[in-house]
């Protein structure tokens, strides 16, 4: 066989999209690995480290993950606006006295999984399942001034910067096969934020937090005994097998007997007394704790509709809404029951209630786009849409962007959209690429399909097809140009019954071509999305 293969063009589309992903690419590698090397003291510990990653790094990658990962984990907590004044204010206490000046943040996040998390920066955040689960003031500044040391002692850089190298060279381990699998480089991850929530500190970055976080808190005036009461709180609920705590602080902060003991024997240490405050922290607390039972017949309502028992639901969220009216979760729920029912106006008031309680939570807005849509109100749906995507950009509101773009006639904006949620692997991330696929082989039949030819030892040509699509194709005809053997210029057409998902197939076209170019495309393809 003839082993000169001619390769034909791909489609420009395609050529722009893996260009500008070749870029990026190549831009994170680069940012990644400059500065190896660097020294620097700890601020906190006086220690002389390798420090890779700079001040100002940390200060804007802080602020731009703060928002969406307070979003993606239920927003803030807005019931009762007093506790969030309250935290900030024990936070702001706390971080006046550390040793690292930085714009230090705090939020309460409405989530009921126990726990508490910092971003670099000095972005930190705790949740209201903590919150209901401590006894007074100084064991929130024990909390809140570990999480300061995590920021300023770098811990969350400090993990970046020991994954640079990996990262660097997965990057261009990306950049070598972007062609070789359909989006698999581009999909959308949980984010740099979510990572650096997510992290399991080391033993030494968790010592370091507790005995720096004691100095700080004694600093300000509280009793370091709260920071042991705080651990004896964590290991009593450790032994309880609390899955919650497992899903949130415990499993970043693992609790211990060696860290109870620890904090015993470094409290002897400090000045004696400080302020404790447990009354004040129970009155702040008090709405909060006394809509716990609320929150946790919200938790089971949600249980309940997964198992299929949306009359139940129903009855237990409304139980919830009049334990605690203030509660923009509960109304978005009622909504999604609602919504599932088809009931679409009870759901759009649901939604509407929602947006009024939280006017800063994406998911209301969403979910009441996503209404509008199904209503026919395309002007609202877009609005609505647009609206949640500037507070937590996800595949299913630019999925629904892309529909009603599509409704409208405007494809070249579909596609944007689809585009965007494509490069999510969720079911509207998956419902997104297949309508980007639509559209692109309505414009283009061989977007997706690359074409090689050769002629074999008795000059016939044989084609190879090969389908870069996650998806399947039917009925994919081909056009053949060529130079028969008598030097007449012919055109034959050859089909394939079905071309897989990301596969490739010779053809032996049984036409003699001796001579000459050979032009090869592709003049249409179904496609079937299996």
């Amino acid at each position: 066989m003839n082993t000169k293969l001619n390769n034909l063009s791909e489609s420009s589309s395609k050529r722009q999209s893996i260009s500008s992903h070749h870029l990026r690419l190549i831009l994170a590698a680069t940012a990644l690995t400059l500065g190896l090397g660097g020294c620097a003291t700890n601020p906190v510990t006086g220690k002389s480290e390798i420090s890779i990653i700079s001040e100002a790094w940390e200060i804007k990658t802080g602020k731009q993950q703060y928002a969406p990962a307070r979003q993606s984990q239920g927003g803030d907590y807005l019931a009762d606006k007093g506790v969030q004044a309250y935290i900030n204010e024990v936070g702001q206490k706390v971080a006046a006295v550390s040793d690292r000046k930085l714009p230090y943040e705090f939020s309460v996040i409405n989530n009921g999984v126990p726990n508490a998390w910092a971003l670099p920066g000095g972005k930190i955040s705790i949740n209201r399942g903590l919150l209901t689960e401590l006894g007074s003031e100084a064991e929130l500044a024990a909390v809140l001034g570990h999480e300061v040391v995590h920021s300023a002692a770098r811990h969350g850089a400090k993990g970046v910067e020991r994954g640079t190298i990996l990262q660097a060279t997965a990057a261009v381990a990306g950049i070598a096969t972007a062609n070789t699998d359909y989006g698999k480089y581009i999909a959308l991850g949980a984010g740099l934020g979510s990572q650096l929530i997510n992290s399991r500190y080391g033993r030494s970055a968790e010592s370091e937090s507790d005995r720096y976080g004691m100095n700080y808190m004694s600093r300000a005036g509280y009793d370091p005994q709260g920071a042991v009461d705080l651990q004896q709180t964590f290991v009593d609920l450790s032994e309880q097998k609390d899955s919650n705590f497992f899903e949130g602080l415990f499993a970043s902060h693992p609790p211990s007997k060696q860290r109870l003991e620890a904090n015993k024997t470094y409290a002897q240490t400090l000045p004696k007394g400080g302020i404790t405050g447990k009354a004040r922290y129970q009155q702040v607390m008090k709405r909060l704790n006394e809509t716990k039972p609320a929150y946790e017949d919200y938790e089971k309502a949600r249980q309940m509709a997964k198992e299929n028992r949306p009359k139940e639901a129903r009855k237990l969220v409304n139980k919830a809404i009049k334990v605690e009216p203030n509660e923009g979760h509960f109304h978005s729920f009622l909504g999604d029951l609602e919504l599932d029912a088809k009931r679409y106006t009870s759901a759009q008031n649901a939604y509407s209630e929602a947006i009024d309680l939280n006017p800063g939570f994406f998911y209301s807005y969403l979910q009441s786009g996503i209404t509008s849509e199904k209503q026919g109100a395309l002007s609202q749906a877009k609005s609505r849409l647009n609206r949640s995507i500037e507070l937590l950009p996800t595949a299913q509101a630019y999925n629904a962007l892309g529909n009603i773009a599509e409704r409208q006639g405007d494809t070249d904006q579909a596609r944007e959209y689809f585009a965007a949620a494509s490069q999510d692997p969720s079911e509207s991330g998956q419902a997104a690429l297949n309508s980007l696929i639509k559209i692109d082989v309505a414009r283009d039949p061989g977007a997706y399909i690359s074409i090689r030819y050769g002629r074999n030892e008795f000059a016939a040509i044989q084609v190879e097809t090969a389908n870069r699509a996650p998806r399947a194709f039917n009925n994919v005809v081909l056009s053949i140009n060529y130079i028969d053997q008598r030097g007449r210029a012919r055109i034959s057409q050859r089909q394939i019954e079905l071309l897989g998902a990301s596969e490739a197939k010779l053809i032996n076209t049984g036409l003699i071509s001796p001579q000459g170019e050979i032009q090869i495309s592709v003049v249409s393809a179904i496609f079937n999305g299996g």
